[in-house]
């Protein structure tokens, strides 16, 4: 039967107003031939079989229609049949209308917020199966369970995300101003709030992310990145070859290829929440070395000034590098 414009919903209230056409009735005859009463009601049932669901139903059509006490027939007119059909539909149309206002009554959605202190990594796993790595210093909520259209997460500090693909139900991440919606995929969001911008790196896949002044998303694919000013306001896409550094540093492994000490020295006080002082003189050394920012502070600090050989002391809450 060609189903493309066959709705049996509308054919049943049709039955119970009386303006079925003959072929329309036939039509609605073959489709409840093949109606699986078992697929579409057991699961939410007290009843463990299509018959039982079929008794129960028509039992309760009897008693209404003829006032007799609630019958368990085993062979039914087709009247009742189409009847019992009629009651399924608007069941399931109301069932589907009302689900998740029901859900959100009988098992309720709790908001669940997870911060990670200085130094600590943590790996979370998601209701829908999406795993997160939390850097040090961040805040993320999120659903115990995901219920409706969207997948929605806020964090604030650096995450690296590995969503599970899902088309029909976007996964929505908020980080202060910029907006980051996925599919599925693999990537970096750096959202702290003491620092100037908010990146969102892609490893792997395809994001839209957006900003309050952005007409439309831009679209980032692996390797690419967005950055956001907070000051300008302004959200621009860029080239980013390195891009899978961050599976090494989703774990606190760095790897400094000829960074200038001063970006060395601004990822140290993200990861361990301090502030670094230089000396004008070093900013612009580079550094090749691994650090580890899960190990404590002064070690960190002895193995970067080792190499680069200056000394470091701390003043007044200031980690000063000096020559």
């Amino acid at each position: 039967m060609n189903n493309k414009s066959f709705n049996p919903q509308e054919l049943a209230h049709k039955w119970l107003a009386g303006t079925l056409t003959p072929d329309e009735k036939l039509r609605f005859e073959e489709w409840y031939a093949d109606f699986n009463d078992e697929e579409l009601l057991l699961t939410n049932s007290r009843h463990t079989s299509e018959h039982e669901i079929g008794a129960s139903i028509l039992g309760k059509l009897n008693a209404q229609i003829d006032g007799q006490p609630v019958s368990t027939a085993k062979v039914f007119p087709l009247w009742q049949k189409l009847a019992a059909a009629a009651v399924v539909i608007l069941a399931i149309g109301l069932g589907l209308f009302f689900r998740e206002p029901i859900l959100n009554v009988v098992d309720p959605v709790q908001q669940v917020q997870f911060t990670s202190t200085a130094r600590q990594y943590r790996q979370l796993t998601l209701a829908d199966g999406s795993r997160v790595w939390l850097s040090p210093s961040t805040t993320i909520t999120y659903p115990d369970k995901f219920r409706g259209k969207q997948r929605n997460v806020n964090i604030e500090g650096e995450a690296y995300f590995e969503v599970v693909h899902d088309a029909g139900h976007p996964f929505v991440i908020q980080s202060g101003a910029v907006k980051t919606v996925v599919l599925g995929t693999s990537f970096d969001i750096q959202a702290y709030t003491r620092t100037a911008s908010i990146e969102v790196t892609v490893v792997s896949g395809k994001v839209g992310v957006s900003s309050p002044n952005s007409k439309t998303a831009e679209m980032v694919t692996a390797n690419q990145r967005t950055v956001y000013q907070k000051t300008t306001g302004r959200l621009v896409k860029e080239t980013y070859p390195s891009a899978s550094k961050f599976l090494d540093q989703r774990k606190g492994i760095f790897d400094f290829k000829g960074a200038s000490l001063q970006e060395v020295s601004h990822e140290l006080e993200v990861q361990y929440g301090i502030h670094i002082s230089l000396s004008p003189e070093l900013s612009a050394k580079a550094f090749y070395g691994r650090l580890e920012t899960t190990a404590p502070l002064d070690h960190t600090l002895d193995k970067l000034c080792a190499v680069m050989e200056v000394s470091w002391e701390k003043q007044n809450g200031t980690y000063l590098l000096h020559p």
